[in-house]
């Protein structure tokens, strides 16, 4: 009885033996100490964020399955204490060319992991006078690393700022010893730099059975698979097709049949499996507009052969779509994908309408400044001037030619008086915001003379660096003078300041009527007319401004009497 029992507990044991996860890397920390930085400040960043980056390769194959580190705080007042990591982002990159460096550009990351949490960090020794700490993570989805090829691996802390000394965030990794003394720096807002270091981590796969996942493109250089390697019996694998340029992905097979359409394919590994991308040719249809700030186009990108493409052109406030460079006169343009092509879309101004696009202003002129366009006349004042986009190295999406550019990194409102009155208006902006997911709050507020008509807010659609939006506001009873107006920064970015560039004022005017003594628009004048204009003048009805000066006045009773004696057309 008791060699049975002894049996067992050893069957168990060298089960339990098996299944152990196994290192199949490794770089200890070095005895000597040392932090090498890799810490980020959410939600945006800040200039000066450093990231680390370290490589590995593997002897054989292996499918990677979980990962520790061991890092500290650099700064000695901070410790995990004040400013502690909240969260990790692991990344695993392939190699350039030249294998010298991580391949940061599209498609350069193979896989990413977010670790919701910090990881476990725990204290484990004081090493060069700062405090140590060990952390690991197991991974949702396990890596496949082929043997012999060189990968580069990111550990990146979230962490806030030091409450008592708003020390910007300083989580980093251990120096380590048992690599090839190399390690990049990227440093935001600033370089890229190769130093002599090792960063301290190691490399686990599962002691489970396991299967191996081969795929491959077909044409063969028409696209980039990523996945392939050994995976624990019944993990999940994840692989990926990424199409090369002039190609586009079609589905996977295996052994001739579909299996998946979806370029980045993930299944539960039971057995082992020889998959293939298909991919086609692929054409690229680009889209514009003309004038740039007439509207806008949607439907573009890289379509499959044979494909259907579907062009939508939305005029601008202020325009009316007229057709494509194509002949195709539908605002909706449909057809087979069969050639690279680049496709315009045309609009014209909507009548009544007019845009200032300031390519006529004097650069360099500093507000007030007046400008006409077909009989209209705006006068412009605030603290801004004349430039030339691009100048400065700041080009937002829609800016074109000269625009609207502040004097000061302070905030001023933009005011505009208008020599008619206006049913509505709107102005392009960009706001100054640096790599932000949220963006300003922008106020037009509409004037009849100094009587407020009515105020209007948005926001830019897609936040960024420099995002661009427009700022409409509309009034039919009409309006003369606005004030364009920075309301509100950006409620979760830290990179911003409270200024503006501007351009392509569109406006719409009030129309007048073919028989201007019509007052009341029934077809033809009766002494009705006299009495629907005076009651409207004295009322302070702005239709009742017959000349057109702004204001109401005596002169526009005499004028409208003298076209109403003069009759209709």
């Amino acid at each position: 009885m008791r060699y049975a029992i002894f049996a067992l507990l050893t069957v168990l044991c060298l089960g339990f033996n098996t299944l152990a996860n196994v290192i199949v890397f490794e770089q200890p920390s070095s005895p000597t100490g040392g932090i090498h930085k890799s810490a980020w400040y959410p939600p945006d960043g800040l200039d000066g964020d450093e990231y680390a980056f370290d490589n590995f390769t593997l002897a054989s194959s292996a499918a990677i399955s979980e990962i520790h580190w061991r890092g500290g705080y650099t700064n000695y007042l901070s410790g995990a204490g004040r400013a502690p990591v909240s969260a990790f982002t692991i990344s695993i990159y392939r190699s350039i060319a030249a294998g010298s460096q991580p391949d940061l550009g599209a498609g350069g990351r193979l896989v990413q992991y977010n670790v919701n949490s910090n990881a476990g960090e725990t204290p484990v020794a004081i090493i060069g006078g700062v405090q140590m700490y060990d952390y690991a993570f197991t991974l949702a989805t396990p890596f496949p690393a082929a043997g012999g090829t060189k990968y580069w691996v990111q550990i990146e802390a979230s962490q806030g700022v030091t409450a008592t000394y708003g020390w910007p965030p300083d989580w980093g990794l251990c120096t380590a010893t048992g690599g090839d003394s190399s390690y990049m720096r990227r440093i935001t807002g600033g370089p890229i730099q190769m130093l002599a270091a090792d960063l301290a981590f190691s490399l686990y796969t599962s002691g489970a059975p396991t299967v191996n996942i081969a795929a491959t493109a077909s044409p063969a250089a028409a696209g980039i698979i990523t996945g392939a390697g050994p995976y624990p019996v019944n993990s999940t694998a994840s692989l990926n097709a990424a199409a090369n340029a002039g190609w586009g992905f079609v589905n996977w097979t295996q052994s001739g049949s579909q299996v998946s359409t979806n370029a980045h394919y993930t299944f539960t590994t039971t057995v082992d499996r020889t998959l293939v991308a298909n991919f086609v040719p692929s054409f690229t249809i680009t889209t514009s507009s003309f004038p740039v700030y007439g509207g806008t186009t949607t439907g573009g990108g890289a379509f499959n052969s044979g494909s259907t493409v579907t062009l939508i052109a939305t005029p601008n406030h202020g325009f009316v779509f007229t057709g494509w460079s194509d002949g195709a006169p539908e605002a909706s343009h449909s057809f087979p994908a069969s050639a690279d092509v680049q496709l315009t879309a045309f609009f014209v101004s909507a009548p009544n309408s007019v845009t200032f696009d300031f390519n006529a202003a004097p650069q360099y002129t500093p507000f007030p400044i007046d400008q006409s366009v077909s009989g209209l006349t705006a006068h412009f004042a605030g603290g801004y001037s004349i430039q030339q986009v691009g100048a400065v190295g700041i080009a937002p999406m829609g800016f074109s030619g000269n625009c609207i550019f502040p004097n000061s990194v302070y905030g001023a409102d933009i005011l505009i008086s208008f020599s008619r009155t206006l049913t509505d208006f709107s102005i392009l902006y960009s706001t100054q915001e640096l790599g932000c997911d949220s963006s300003a709050t922008m106020r037009v507020t509409a004037y009849q003379n100094t009587a407020l008509v009515a105020t209007a807010t948005t926001t830019a659609p897609v936040p960024g660096t420099w995002p661009s939006g427009t700022l409409a506001i509309a009034a039919p009873s009409g309006f003369n003078n606005v004030v364009v107006h920075y309301d509100a920064r950006p409620p979760t970015c830290a990179d911003y300041g409270v200024i503006f560039l501007a351009d392509n004022v569109t406006v719409t005017m009030m129309p007048v009527p073919v028989c201007p003594a019509d007052f009341n628009g029934v077809g033809g004048i009766t002494v009705q007319d006299i009495f629907d204009f005076l009651a409207a003048w004295f009322a302070g009805d702005i239709r009742a401004d017959f000349n057109t000066s702004g204001t109401l006045s005596v002169q526009d009773i005499f004028d409208f009497l003298a076209a109403w004696f003069a009759g209709c057309p």
